[in-house]
């Protein structure tokens, strides 16, 4: 680990044509002490050749193929990037974003000012065609509180993975991203990091830019079954854990609000199959899964009967979408979505 060295990990597939504005925003940086390691998940088109002329005139991009005993997809290449980095800090990145000039110095010297913090995160904007013209800021809710998870979960507190510059001596010890994962893999990621009550600083100042239209990453993630899979994952995951700290301010609010979203996610799993079968497979996968939130959560043990007819009701008619709607534990607007 190289002490004041920042590593910055981008994965990267398919992006030659447009990858070069990122890299071009990596070497516009006012702080100079960082690498920059571009992980690759069996590009086809000349991205290799791109990012080599990068290098041939800047030695701190780094080049690597993701190997092919890991996963294909950005989680794997995360991950592979962090154990090659060599960085006291890292800040993962998306290969069609851009970084403001003061991307890294800004938040490195928050982390510099206060030691006890563990990772410093910024505002980003969102742009179609420039930054400059377009960008419209994003604004979490960034609030003076302890209780992380349930600012997490309900209070409109989120992060876009570039947004936080991490301590690597936090990271080291945890398993990152979830390389199974095709959607929520970055709530998964973040949720399981505050469980550790991090001490973190939020700077109320945009220093990235998250594309948007055609040519972004965003644009690509559409619904499947498989990505409806990873978020009910990644709520069962969120529950899990309230299971074993019942002594979490709040648990059995956050319990409950976890319930509604996987009751909801049970039905939107259903609706996607094209058959009989199909439904059978997923009552078989998951049903059990509802009726354990529902024994295991206190103040929702009511709620068994209906959830059992929901369940029924929708593997024989694909209908019944009341039965796994709960209002009253749906404490943010918009879960019903």
């Amino acid at each position: 680990m190289t002490k004041g060295l920042v590593s910055i990990i981008i994965p990267t597939f398919n992006r030659a044509h447009i990858i070069g504005e990122t890299l071009d925003s990596v070497i516009a940086q006012s702080y100079a002490s960082w690498e920059c390691i571009l992980v690759d998940d069996g590009s086809t088109d000349n991205s290799e050749e791109l990012i080599q002329q990068y290098i041939q005139n800047d030695s701190r991009f780094k080049f690597y193929k993701r190997p092919k005993t890991k996963a294909k997809g950005a989680n794997a290449c995360r991950n592979y990037g962090f154990k090659k980095s060599k960085g006291e800090f890292v800040n993962w990145f998306d290969s069609d974003d851009i970084m403001h000039p003061d991307f890294i110095k800004d938040k490195l010297a928050c982390l510099i000012d206060d030691v006890a913090l563990e990772f410093c995160a910024c505002l980003g904007r969102k742009f179609v065609k420039g930054i400059s013209i377009d960008a419209l800021t994003i604004k979490p809710q960034v609030l003076n509180s302890n209780n992380y998870l349930e600012d997490y979960l309900l209070k409109g507190l989120f992060f876009y993975t570039p947004s936080p510059l991490w301590r690597k001596r936090f990271l080291a010890s945890k398993i990152l991203f979830d390389e199974k994962m095709q959607r929520a893999q970055e709530s998964d990621f973040h949720f399981r990091m505050l469980t550790h009550k991090p001490k973190y600083k939020y700077i109320d100042n945009p220093l990235f830019y998250i594309r948007v239209g055609g040519d972004s990453i965003t644009e690509g993630a559409s619904q499947s079954f498989e990505k409806q899979e990873s978020v009910f994952k990644y709520f069962n995951t969120v529950f899990n854990h309230f299971t074993s700290h019942r002594n979490e301010k709040n648990a059995k609010k956050l319990m409950q609000y976890v319930f509604y979203r996987q009751a909801v996610n049970y039905y939107n799993l259903n609706l996607l199959q094209k058959n009989f079968k199909g439904r059978c497979s997923i009552f078989f996968k998951y049903s059990s899964y509802l009726v354990r939130y529902v024994l295991k959560g206190e103040g929702i043990n009511q709620h068994l009967f209906k959830i059992i007819t929901g369940i029924i009701t929708v593997l024989f008619l694909k209908k019944g979408y009341k039965l796994f709607y709960f209002p009253q534990y749906n404490f943010r607007e918009g879960d019903k979505n």
